[in-house]
């Protein structure tokens, strides 16, 4: 990983990213672009006063850090899902790294906030940044789907999290099985079992995960209740899953990926189908 691209609004919830960005561009000697967008829906000396601002401010702030000599900070003006990506595709980037997004209640309902939008239409794997980034990434949690998504988010934790714990898990949906009887035991549940088995084991011989990790256990439940199970157990501070994994949905992101990024219970990363 060479290249790391970390978008800041200067709040709170990007500081946490910044940090974290900048944690892993030392780590693993990368360069490290800071980027920040203006809107340029105001007058052009405005638009450029705010951005010659919010250049100052951030190489100041970034001088007072832990940060090496490969930072660099650019400021755009436009729309922010359309610039930061550009930005990312533009210089390269291994990973792209957000602060997580402002709750707004009701409307989180109605609409993509711009997080979601980001990673929406990320062309690389995206980190969303919720705790403080004051250790290194320890335990892992990967809900995973048997998709080319889920294997390229794993092979990206595999490099920013080397020594990290990693579990991961698929939730086993049986059909029907209120009118069959229960999900444990019944007929259909032991052939949904085996096709699955069989589909995990094509997924690991298609994608070979990172070594040191363990195939996907599967668990016959809900995706929700078989997360929040999970969470209990493991308590991650990294969750991995891959994005545009069950192909139409409501969210261009996919309904699960949406619903994890609207209320983060740890840092998410997430990768698009075709990473580099």
């Amino acid at each position: 990983m060479k290249t790391i691209v970390v978008a800041t609004d200067l709040s709170p919830r990007s500081d946490r990213a910044l940090h974290r960005a900048l944690r892993l561009a030392a780590k693993l000697q990368a360069h490290a672009h800071v980027v920040s967008i203006v809107d340029d829906a105001m007058p052009e000396d405005m638009v450029t006063q705010l951005s010659e601002s919010i250049s100052e401010r951030l190489t100041t702030y970034i001088g007072t850090l832990d940060a090496s000599e490969n930072t660099s900070v650019t400021v755009l003006s436009g729309d922010p899902v359309e610039m930061v990506n550009e930005y990312a595709i533009g210089e390269q980037a291994d990973l792209l790294v957000l602060g997580v997004h402002r709750r707004r209640g009701f409307l989180d309902r109605l609409r993509e906030s711009t997080s979601e939008r980001i990673v929406a239409a990320s062309m690389v794997p995206v980190l969303v940044v919720k705790d403080l980034a004051d250790a290194d990434y320890d335990t892992i949690l990967a809900p995973i789907s048997f998709s080319e998504a889920c294997a390229a988010a794993l092979r990206s934790a595999a490099v920013i999290a080397p020594e990290a714990t990693m579990t991961a898990f698929h939730a086993l949906h049986v059909p029907f099985a209120g009118l069959t009887g229960g999900s444990h035991g019944t007929e259909m549940s032991r052939a949904v079992r085996r096709e699955t088995e069989q589909k995990r084991e094509a997924w690991l011989e298609a994608y070979q995960q990172p070594e040191g990790y363990e195939p996907a256990e599967i668990i016959t439940g809900s995706v929700t209740k078989t997360l929040t199970d999970k969470l209990t157990e493991v308590a991650p501070d990294l969750i991995v899953c891959g994005t545009h994994t069950r192909g139409l949905a409501l969210h261009r992101l996919g309904s699960f990926a949406a619903d994890l990024l609207r209320d983060p219970p740890a840092d998410i990363l997430m990768s698009p189908p075709l990473s580099r």
